[in-house]
C-alpha cells in the first residue's frame, strides 16, 4: 500500500484554543497536513537582502569587528561571552575570511555548500547584522525584499528596556518603555506589507521572570488598553487580523519555569490572541528530556510551535548530547529513549487534538544541527504527519540561509512527500 502527503494550500483558521481540555479525549483520525500558502516563521531581521548588508558594510553603518554577546553560552560568571563577529565567521565557516568580500562570505547557500556550524555563532551573526536602528529604518525595504515571502507572518522582537540608559542612570519608566515599545511595534506593523502579519516577539533572554518582567507587563497592559478602548485605527494597532494581537517566544533557550508566566499573562490577557513559541531546537543548556517534557505544559497556551526538534529526535529514539552531537540506541539508555519517545508521541497527540501546529524550517532545522540531516529531517515530519499534527512550513532566518519559500517546499517534496511504503 502506498501513502501519498498532499501539500494543502491554505490554512482554515488552525490553532483556536478549547475553552475546556480537561474533556477532550485522545483520538486521531485524521492525517495532518503540510500548510505552505505563506511564510509561516520568519524573522524581519533574518530576511535583510546581501545587497543592503554589503552596503551596511560598505557605508560604515555595520563592522565586522563589532563584539557580540553569546545568548546561548553564558561564562560562569552569569554574563554572556564576547564574540568578535570577524572572528565568528571565520572560525566557523570553512573558507578563508580574506579570500571573500563579507557579503557573498555570509549567504554562501546553506543547502548547497558547508553549513554553520553552531548555533551560537550562527545567532552572532544574526545579531551583528541585523542592527535594530537598522531594521527600524529599512524595514519596508526588508519587507519587499526578494527573501521575504508576500504572505508572511513576521516576526520582530519587542526593545530592550533602558538600551540607552549609562550605568543605572536615565532609566526609562515602564510605562515610558510601554509607549516607546508600541510606538515601535506600530511602526513595524505599518511597514509591512497588507499580506504580511507582525509577530510581536518576546526575546527569552531580555524578558522573563528573572528580567524585565514589569516592563513586560506594562506594555502588555498598554496593548490591551489600546484594543479594548479602540481609540486607535487598525491600522496604527499591531494586529494580526481582526485586533487580535499575534506572539511568539525567541531567543535564548531558557527553561520553561522562566518564561511559563509570561505566557500565561499573554493567554489570560489576549484570550483569543495567536501566540507562537520557539521550543524543542536542540542546544546545550537544558538537558534534552527536560524539553521533550515541557512541551506538554506548553500546550495550554501556544497554538503553534516553533520548529519543536525535541519531539522529532524523540520519536525516532534519538538523543542529542550536552553539545548537541545526535546519539542513538547503541550508546544511550534504552529506557530513556523509550520514555522520551512516550512523551513525544503524547504531546503529537494531544497537539493534534487541541489543532496545535508545529512549524517546520527545513534549510534551517538541518543548518542548524537540529535534524542532523535531510533524512532525518524526513523520517520525523513524517512522524508529525502520521499522529494528525499540521506542519506549517517557514524559511526562518532565509537571507543568512540563503533560502526561499521556494525551496524549502522544494526541499519537503522531494524528500517528505513522496510516496512512502505504510
Amino acid at each position: 500500500m502506498m501513502t501519498n502527503y498532499g501539500l494543502a494550500s491554505s490554512n482554515p483558521g488552525h490553532g483556536t484554543m478549547p475553552t475546556d481540555t480537561s474533556k477532550a479525549v485522545c483520538i486521531n483520525t485524521q492525517r495532518g497536513r503540510l500548510f505552505h500558502d505563506r511564510d509561516y516563521h520568519v524573522h524581519l531581521g533574518g530576511a535583510i537582502p546581501h545587497w543592503l548588508i554589503a552596503q551596511w558594510i560598505d557605508s560604515c553603518q555595520l563592522s565586522t569587528e563589532d563584539d557580540i554577546f553569546d545568548l546561548v553560552a553564558p561564562s560562569k560568571s552569569g554574563h554572556a561571552p564576547l564574540i568578535k563577529v570577524r572572528d565568528a565567521i571565520n572560525k566557523y565557516r570553512r573558507r578563508d575570511f580574506d579570500t571573500l568580500p563579507v557579503s557573498k562570505l555570509l549567504f554562501l547557500s546553506a543547502y548547497n555548500s558547508p553549513k554553520y556550524k553552531s548555533l551560537p555563532i550562527f545567532l552572532t551573526m544574526y545579531r551583528a547584522y541585523s542592527k535594530r536602528h537598522l531594521l527600524h529604518e529599512y524595514a519596508t525595504t526588508i519587507a519587499k525584499g526578494e527573501y521575504m515571502h508576500l504572505h508572511a507572518d513576521v516576526r520582530v522582537s519587542l526593545p530592550v528596556p533602558n538600551e540607552n540608559a549609562e550605568d543605572g542612570r536615565n532609566k526609562e519608566s515602564t510605562y515610558e518603555y510601554a509607549l516607546r515599545a508600541m510606538k515601535e511595534m506600530v511602526h513595524f506593523q505599518n511597514s509591512l506589507l497588507p499580506t504580511q502579519r507582525l509577530f510581536i516577539t518576546i526575546p527569552r533572554q531580555t524578558f522573563n521572570i528573572n528580567i524585565n518582567k514589569e516592563y513586560f507587563d506594562a506594555f502588555v497592559e498598554l496593548l490591551s488598553e489600546s484594543i479594548t478602548e479602540n481609540d486607535w485605527s487598525s491600522t496604527s494597532l499591531p494586529m494580526r487580523e481582526k485586533q487580535q494581537p499575534a506572539f511568539d517566544f525567541a531567543g535564548q533557550p531558557l527553561s520553561l519555569t522562566q518564561t511559563i508566566q509570561l505566557l500565561s499573562k499573554l493567554r489570560i490577557t489576549f484570550p483569543h490572541a495567536f501566540i507562537c513559541y520557539h521550543h524543542g531546537e536542540v542546544c546545550p543548556g537544558i538537558p534534552f528530556t527536560d524539553r521533550v517534557k515541557d512541551t506538554l505544559e506548553l500546550l495550554p497556551y501556544v497554538n503553534r510551535i516553533g520548529h519543536g526538534l525535541c519531539l522529532g529526535l524523540a520519536v525516532l529514539r534519538l538523543y542529542p548530547d550536552e553539545n548537541g552531537r545526535l546519539r542513538d540506541a547503541l550508546t544511550t539508555d534504552t529506557l530513556v529513549l523509550d520514555k522520551n519517545r512516550d512523551i513525544a508521541y503524547q504531546c503529537l497527540h494531544k497537539m493534534a487534538e487541541l489543532n496545535i501546529g508545529i512549524e517546520v524550517s527545513p534549510t534551517c532545522n538541518v543548518t542548524l544541527g537540529g535534524a542532523s540531516s535531510y533524512t532525518i529531517l524526513r523520517k520525523y515530519v513524517k512522524e508529525f504527519l502520521d499522529a494528525g499534527v499540521d506542519v506549517f512550513v517557514g524559511t526562518d532566518d532565509p537571507g543568512f540561509l540563503n533560502t526561499t519559500m521556494e525551496e524549502e517546499i522544494k526541499i519537503l517534496r522531494d524528500i517528505a512527500f513522496t510516496n512512502q511504503p505504510t
